[in-house]
């Protein structure tokens, strides 16, 4: 399982921005297990102290082409610098620069101890220990660390968990709605780190090889618009040119035909992994209705003898599992059919006497007899998906033999043209060579489409497999989103395992990868329907199902279902009704007894967000460790120093609030 942090302390001295008090310079939040809040006024940090949790463990990186797009998007997933005025963002805030601040923050992976010291001005790394031993200050040095530690592929993959689980900025960016997002999240959550490294390894060859075609593609369209310009002006009259110009026609018609064959043996690949999940998905079926089988005539013996022979019982169910005597130690696998087909028939186990017709057992609901028509269903389906399966796999190989057979035409036809050329005229000669180097270059384009085919079906099969292995996790993480989401929503709302086709680069078939998507209730809707974007759900629906979506990832594929979720500001978008039961929902995640840590801002605001969180987390005024106040330790604004008691009197009537119910 992932490894996922936990926050433990931030440390921030001699930045202008938190000068702290006299008492206590600078800043100093330990964050404890349960709700850590950051409380202040517009102005003072708040979501400068968010970016900066998150920076101490970015450093000067981020994700390629992340910043200003709403989704992920389908790009190469790779790490890149930040820009200067990026890396200056702390720096930017105050007067002197930065100069002489630093921030250290320490956070945990699992069972292995982590701290992190980093410039203010730029971002560097000036300290970096592990279990309390010293590391390498080298940025490389410590993204190869985090990724081993975590149990992740890689740095990207850290990127990734940090904007998409642990941090919930401003800008509200969905997961559950980014499809593209969440096959990532799903991937570095749930497949081993070398399954992952093999898939991002093919979906990099695909789109690379994707590119080069494209590219290659469009400098031959060029080439062959003035060559067609060109050889038109040429008057074929000759018998050695009509011979030309039918092998030239001849060409393009095979070519045409290839083309043609390429797009329908991409369609039939299509149908080919279709059937291959219809036959997987059947197998599975078959295999759950075989057990519900076994079960049956498990419960059918239970049910023939009395609680006083639980000996022949045991010896009559081992003899059921194993085809062997435990008596006697003898095989006798044809004695143990006989048993079956008996409570099969509804018969007596002991002496096939009639005991009843196929009802069910006092122990289940469902009777032997159902139990093996499910099972014949199962069977009929399997094979029925099984014949399709050959079907497709019977028509991509005889499409693909076809493809073939009309390459060597085109080879032969080739030849013939180029033997024909060498006896042109010298005037056309040139003319001819230049085509036949587009022809060739034109041959090298299929050859290399073809090779993309071929990348995309491995990759395909890859993700084929992959999709099968998050299957298997998918009910958990339905069972955690339902038990975050309920307490939140009045609506029924519910995870459905789906799935959602994607185009690899910008040619070939889309592929399926398996997402969640979310079905809800509404005010025109008595049953749930999908909601396939965050526009079709109210802002404070959209956040806390996005919310309880990452909540349920980490309790189901963080070691010990453990980890940090860092909210900016979730009070503005809550009425005064669902504001309790945010606040239930947040506090249940961060209950000090489970070790997440739940670290939110927020600022002076009316409302019950605050004091029901207070009262949830038993938090009774500023003096508590768990909370940051902003207003006593960051540089004040001029409305802090010109209404300052207001604001302290607006701090105590939330705690009064919280304390008083």
């Amino acid at each position: 399982m992932i490894k996922l942090p936990v926050f433990e302390h931030l440390s921030v001295q001699g930045y202008g921005l938190y000068p702290g008090t006299a008492g206590q310079p600078g800043l100093s939040a330990s964050f404890q297990p349960g709700l850590t809040l950051i409380l202040g006024a517009n102005g003072l940090g708040k979501s400068t102290l968010v970016l900066l949790l998150f920076r101490m463990c970015t450093g000067p990186a981020d994700i390629a082409g992340f910043s200003g797009q709403p989704e992920l998007g389908y790009r190469q997933l790779r790490v890149s610098s930040l820009s200067s005025q990026q890396l200056k963002a702390f720096a930017t805030r105050v007067h002197d620069g930065a100069k002489g601040a630093t921030a250290t923050l320490s956070f945990s992976l699992g069972t292995t101890s982590v701290s992190v010291t980093r410039d203010l001005r730029n971002l560097a790394l000036r300290g970096f220990t592990v279990n309390g031993t010293s590391q390498p200050i080298a940025e490389d040095e410590y993204r190869k660390s985090i990724a081993e530690i975590t149990g992740l592929n890689s740095f990207i993959d850290w990127l990734l968990i940090l904007r998409y689980l642990v941090f919930y900025f401003e800008d509200r960016r969905s997961l559950v709605w980014d499809p593209t997002a969440q096959r990532h999240l799903l991937r570095l959550l749930f497949l081993p780190p070398d399954e992952t490294e093999a898939y991002l390894a093919l979906e990099r060859e695909v789109l690379s090889k994707d590119s080069e075609v494209r590219n290659l593609q469009a400098v031959v369209n060029k080439q062959d618009k003035h060559l067609k310009s060109e050889e038109k002006s040429f008057a074929e009259r000759s018998e050695l040119e009509r011979e030309i110009s039918r092998l030239a026609k001849l060409h393009d018609e095979d070519s045409a035909r290839l083309t043609v064959l390429q797009d329908s043996l991409n369609e039939l690949d299509a149908q080919r992994q279709t059937t291959r999940v219809e036959t997987l998905k059947a197998a599975e079926e078959r295999e759950s209705a075989y057990r519900l089988v076994e079960h049956q005539r498990l419960l059918e013996i239970a049910t023939a003898f009395p609680t006083h022979s639980e000996s022949a019982l045991y010896i009559v169910s081992q003899l059921l599992a194993g085809d062997s005597c435990l008596v006697c130690g003898t095989d006798v696998p044809d004695f143990a059919q006989q048993l079956r087909e008996r409570i099969d028939a509804s018969r007596c186990v002991i002496c096939a006497s009639s005991v009843r017709n196929g009802a069910a057992s006092e122990y289940s609901s469902v009777s032997i007899q159902d139990a093996l028509n499910a099972l014949k269903m199962a069977d009929e389906h399997l094979m029925s998906a099984s014949d399709a399966r050959s079907d497709a796999e019977a028509a991509y190989r005889a499409t693909l033999t076809e493809m073939r057979q009309l390459e060597n035409a085109i080879s032969a036809t080739s030849a013939r043209l180029d033997a024909l050329i060498k006896r042109l005229p010298a005037s056309d000669q040139e003319l001819r060579q230049r085509r036949r180097e587009f022809n060739q270059m034109h041959a090298r384009i299929e050859t290399m489409k073809e090779e993309l085919n071929e990348i995309r079906v491995t990759y395909a099969e890859r993700i084929e497999r992959a999709n099968f292995q998050v299957a298997m996790r998918h009910t958990d993480v339905k069972a955690a989103f339902d038990s975050h989401a309920h307490d939140f929503l009045v609506e029924a709302c519910a995870l459905i395992w789906s799935t959602h086709t994607e185009r690899v680069g910008q040619s070939g078939d889309p592929i399926g990868f398996s997402v969640f998507e979310v079905d809800m209730t509404g005010t025109d809707f008595n049953s749930p329907v999908r909601r396939n974007g965050a526009e079709q759900v109210s802002e404070s629906q959209r956040e806390f199902i996005d919310l309880a979506f990452r909540m349920a990832l980490m309790n189901v594929a963080g070691e010990g279902g453990v980890g940090t979720l860092i909210v900016d500001a979730p009070e503005s978008s809550l009425d005064a009704v669902f504001a309790p039961r945010a606040a239930r929902v947040l506090t249940q995640f961060g209950n000090p007894e489970s070790d997440n840590r739940v670290i939110l801002t927020s600022n002076l605001v009316d409302g019950e967000l605050i004091p029901t969180l207070l009262r949830n987390s038993r938090i009774s005024s500023t003096e508590d460790p768990r909370v940051v106040d902003l207003i006593q330790i960051a540089s004040p604004t001029a409305a802090i120093t010109k209404l300052r008691d207001e604001y302290s009197v607006a701090l105590q009537r939330i705690f009064d609030k919280a304390t008083n119910g």
